[in-house]
């Protein structure tokens, strides 16, 4: 080959030699004999070293040991058939439906006892419908708000926005009787005097 590029024999690179001036710099490359040629086949785990992959689970805590599955077609049934249910290893929280009345099932995610806030949406429709009109809107969005502040489970919000909301609520329905009154006792005064 030219001087500088690469020799004939192809597998190599031989530096160029200097005068003899300085220090020779040879560079070698080392090829790691594992590494070359294709990776052994898949292979799943043994199922009798599975303690060795996975650690136990903490003392008091009944469950099975993981299940291994060969790889096969398509998902089967869920949970897979022969094993029993077992527990979950987590608490289940159930939380009550803002406008269904009932029981809590579960401890209450925003504390000890600590109630959810009512969102006063049905009240809120009702009074925009019958009574007052503007009132009415603006008690539908803080309702609105209330459950907004409960879905992400921010509590202090939702109360604020709850106590606007109801006495939103009242006020338009104050307003919507006092007119409802008026008008009738208006009605009654002009047909009769």
């Amino acid at each position: 080959g030219a001087a500088g590029g690469p020799s004939s024999s192809g597998t190599r690179w031989d530096p160029p030699t200097g005068n003899g001036d300085g220090p020779t710099v040879v560079a070698a490359a080392v090829s790691n004999a594992a590494f070359e040629g294709d990776p052994p086949p898949y292979s799943p785990p043994d199922p009798k070293s599975v303690h060795l992959l996975y650690p136990p689970f903490p003392a008091g805590f009944s469950q099975q040991a993981p299940v291994l599955y060969q790889p096969g077609r398509g998902p089967g049934p869920f949970p897979p058939q022969g094993i029993p249910p077992s527990p979950l290893p987590y608490t289940t929280v159930r939380i009550p439906h803002p406008d269904r009345s009932g029981p809590s099932t579960g401890p209450s995610p925003a504390g000890c006892g600590q109630r959810l806030p009512k969102d006063y949406m049905v009240e809120s429709v009702l009074v925009t419908v019958f009574c007052c009109l503007l009132t009415g809107v603006v008690a539908l969005l803080y309702s609105h708000e209330t459950r907004a502040a409960l879905g992400r489970g921010d509590v202090a919000q939702a109360n604020a926005a709850s106590k606007k909301a109801q006495s939103l609520v009242l006020f338009s329905l104050l307003f919507g009787l006092f007119a409802s009154i008026s008008w009738v006792v208006y009605v009654l005064v002009a047909l009769y005097l």
